[in-house]
């Protein structure tokens, strides 16, 4: 989402804007709102946003002087300013500042919604270059950290990025956000001595020099909480090899905590990331060959072995819950075990409050009944994304996005996001506008409502936006579209 302020001395027209336009199906976001350029100038150091519209005459900080201000502090945002008719001279002095337009009070909506789509697709562009810089370098940084590039090679790829030093030793983080967020955060962690990078599976991970590390977290939280992101962070790694175990490390307790609730996503970074875990080798109770008996099915010994585990470890409660943890991840990450999120969600919060060999052994007999279920049905989507899918089928022409679809279903949206991203193969929102597109084009040829008509009608509040996405799908207009096949 492009993140918009709006800035008014005039509270009706400040709230007036906010709620005049369908904001999220055009793209955007309203994450702030100021009542003059100083209070705005303010919000600015600690919300993010791409877009400003400001008013010119206000007390205390005009919308240029606050322009100006923000082009100081080097805040790289696009800004369209609100006028009166006697306001001609202020308004070339804000072309000068590169305003991108300015609109007439009362606002006319059209005219807003065509100024923002331009803007969107500057910003399109923009990123697009940026990002693809971004993709080559993050792309090595990963691949070597992961052990799958050689030093020699690196060093090569790195001298492309003379600012760019990785800190040895140092510590890692995992941030989860939002796909639509990523590019954005990722810049922002940037600005200070944070190297981020964008994972493959689209997540960030932070290195931070130990130096660093708690200054940088303290400037980081409140991104990170802005934009209600999950991150997770481990102690010192003193080797680069150390980091495909650390990454996993993080990956599992990030899932955690996305399913856990707030009062307990401490448990989170206990079980998974605290020193005294840290020194523990779980193969020493979880063997190969018991995951290899897994595989075979042969689901009474794999019990009485771990049955065997779980007595020796029935003395340290902490010790046989970590144990149980990563045999539980073992069986849902080898061998795809699919559950309803609600099941997902108790069987980590049972976990977690495991007090003995009987608990750990009933929730074992548990997991190998869905194991047994697994091996004798068909591969499937779970239970929660064939449902959210349902769901937006039946309803593809109502205003929805991850964080209405979260609510509804009751889980976090970023879980959300990267399960149907895995699952249906593309993103929520490729998803939502392909089926939206291919709704209007059986309209377009069996009804002789006009274009604009039927993108309402599919979903789009917006005709300009509902072109531009026809058009990115299609390569033509609907109108053309339909001329060519009718």
């Amino acid at each position: 989402m492009i993140r918009v302020m709006i800035v008014d001395d005039e509270p009706l027209i400040l709230d007036g804007l906010t709620y005049l336009l369908d904001w999220e199906s055009l793209g955007f976001e309203v994450v702030a709102k100021a009542r003059n350029g100083r209070e705005a100038l303010e919000l600015s150091r600690t919300i993010a946003f791409d877009v400003l519209i400001t008013d010119i005459k206000m007390p205390e900080m005009t919308g240029l002087e606050l322009i100006e201000a923000l082009k100081e502090e080097q805040e790289e945002v696009k800004a369209i300013v609100l006028s009166g008719f006697q306001e001609f001279d202020l308004i070339k002095k804000g072309l000068v500042l590169g305003i991108e337009n300015y609109l007439l009070k009362p606002v006319n909506e059209d005219e807003l919604v065509s100024s923002l789509l331009h803007i969107k697709d500057k910003l399109d562009q923009q990123d697009l270059g940026e990002e693809s810089i971004l993709i080559l370098r993050d792309h090595s940084i990963w691949r070597y950290m992961m052990g799958k590039m050689p030093l020699r090679e690196f060093q090569e790829r790195l001298a492309l990025y003379p600012e760019l030093t990785l800190p040895f030793p140092f510590h890692l983080g995992l941030l989860k956000v939002e796909d639509s967020d990523s590019v954005k955060v990722q810049k922002q962690i940037e600005t200070g001595p944070s190297i981020c990078v964008t994972t493959p599976q689209g997540d960030l991970m932070i290195l931070w020099d130990p130096a660093h590390v708690e200054a940088e977290l303290e400037r980081i939280t409140p991104i990170v909480d802005e934009r209600k992101g999950i991150l997770v962070t481990s102690g010192r790694v003193e080797e680069i090899g150390e980091t495909p175990r650390v990454m996993k490390e993080l990956e599992r307790a990030s899932e955690l905590k996305m399913i856990l609730p707030d009062q307990e996503q401490h448990l989170a970074e206990d079980m998974i990331l605290s020193p005294s875990i840290k020194t523990i080798d779980v193969r020493n109770y979880l063997k190969p060959e018991m995951l290899e008996g897994l595989a075979n099915e042969e689901y009474g010994r794999v019990r009485e072995e771990l049955g065997n585990v779980f007595i020796q470890l029935s003395s340290d409660p902490f010790l046989l819950k970590s144990v149980f943890l990563d045999t539980f991840f073992q069986m849902k990450g080898r061998f795809l075990l699919s559950l309803e999120y609600g099941q997902y969600v108790q069987i980590i919060h049972e976990i977690l409050h495991i007090e003995g060999e009987e608990d750990a052994m009933r929730l074992l007999d548990t997991c190998m009944k869905w194991m047994e279920r697994e091996g004798q049905g068909e591969e499937k989507r779970s239970p929660i994304i064939q449902t959210v899918l349902t769901y937006i089928h039946q309803h593809y022409s109502e205003d929805m996005s991850l964080k209405t679809l979260g609510h509804r279903f009751h889980i976090n949206p970023i879980y959300l996001g990267q399960l149907f991203q895995k699952e249906a193969g593309d993103s929520f929102t490729k998803y939502l506008n392909k089926l939206r597109i291919d709704r209007a084009k059986k309209l377009l040829l069996n009804s002789h409502e006009k274009a604009g008509q039927i993108g309402k009608r599919v979903g789009y509040t917006d005709a300009t936006y509902f072109y531009k996405q026809f058009k990115k799908y299609e390569n033509a207009t609907p109108s053309e579209w339909r001329k060519q096949r009718v």
